[in-house]
């Protein structure tokens, strides 16, 4: 019975030391994740840090810059006008903001397939396709200079005429 009693208290013991052990262990881990998160938190502030003194020297330059400007560059910040010729264009564009522009692209093609205008731009798969030249000039006549609303369709492309190659 003694030889039972000392095999069990073995067991017991040497359970109470692995679970100890274990318990040390898992704290161990613990404290170390901890420490792991601190740094990775200091290098993350460190680097916000750096991107805010970065800020700061810029801002500190800019009535530097403002001069340079108003001196030697005289830049000056872009007009409506210069990207949209009417108040009408601007109407447009606000009064469906909820739509994606389109994009269409200005490509002629020579042959039937040209002649019907398809709904979704075509990329043309052979060399018989051309590309027309696009400009943002003030049109010629005031009719023409009403913009496309974004719900109309595009004009017709022209057909060429009979003594045209």
């Amino acid at each position: 019975m003694r030889q039972y009693l000392s095999a069990l208290l073995w067991i017991a013991g040497t359970t109470v030391v692995v679970a100890g052990a274990q318990v040390i262990t898992t704290r161990a881990a613990a404290e170390r994740r901890a420490v792991t998160r601190l740094n990775i938190e200091l290098v993350e502030n460190t680097v916000r840090v750096r991107e805010l003194e970065a800020e700061l020297r810029t801002r500190a330059g800019l009535p530097e810059l403002q001069r340079w400007n108003d001196a030697v560059f005289q830049l000056a910040a872009p007009q409506g006008g210069q990207i949209l010729r009417s108040p009408v264009q601007l109407v447009a564009f606000a009064a469906r903001p909820e739509q994606q522009p389109r994009v269409q692209f200005a490509v002629a093609g020579e042959g039937p397939a040209a002649a019907a205008p398809s709904p979704e731009p075509a990329v043309p798969t052979t060399g018989a396709a051309r590309l027309v030249r696009a400009s943002f000039a003030e049109p010629a006549t005031p009719a023409a200079a009403e913009p496309l609303l974004p719900d109309e369709p595009p004009a017709d492309p022209v057909e060429p005429q009979a003594g045209e190659g």
